[in-house]
């Protein structure tokens, strides 16, 4: 049995307390930077369940992002974030988010070759980085 490794550029990202619409407004910046493993058909959706939901999308984060920091979103939340990857893809997922939204680090894990990190989002015209 063989592991696949993903390339260093690879994000891993995991969207959760926020609704349907939440993750879509996240995940539609993330995707208007980054290339994604969803089609963009493949919109969140409310589980029926009931139970909390969490969006997960692997990003490559390689090359030249596509696109500028546009206007900020309106979120009806706070949601989080956690990504996962090599330092230079989740710094540049960071940045992005910077771009859209006022981001709050919630926590930050690095080894040498890869980081951890939770970051809460939040609307807002000032676009500050703060720690909680």
């Amino acid at each position: 049995m063989s592991v696949q490794q993903l390339p260093a550029s690879t994000v891993h990202v995991m969207l959760g307390d926020c609704s349907a619409a939440d993750a879509k407004s996240v995940l539609s910046v993330l995707c208007g930077r980054f290339t994604a493993d969803r089609k963009g058909a493949d919109e969140p959706h409310e589980s029926v369940s009931g139970r909390p939901t969490v969006w997960t999308v692997l990003f490559d984060t390689a090359g030249d992002p596509g696109g500028t920091a546009g206007p900020v979103v309106e979120l009806s939340g706070q949601p989080t974030v956690e990504a996962q990857g090599g330092p230079l893809a989740t710094q540049r997922l960071r940045e992005a988010l910077d771009g859209a939204f006022t981001v709050h680090e919630l926590g930050t894990e690095a080894g040498d070759q890869e980081v951890q990190m939770k970051l809460r989002l939040d609307s807002g015209t000032a676009h500050e980085t703060r720690s909680a």
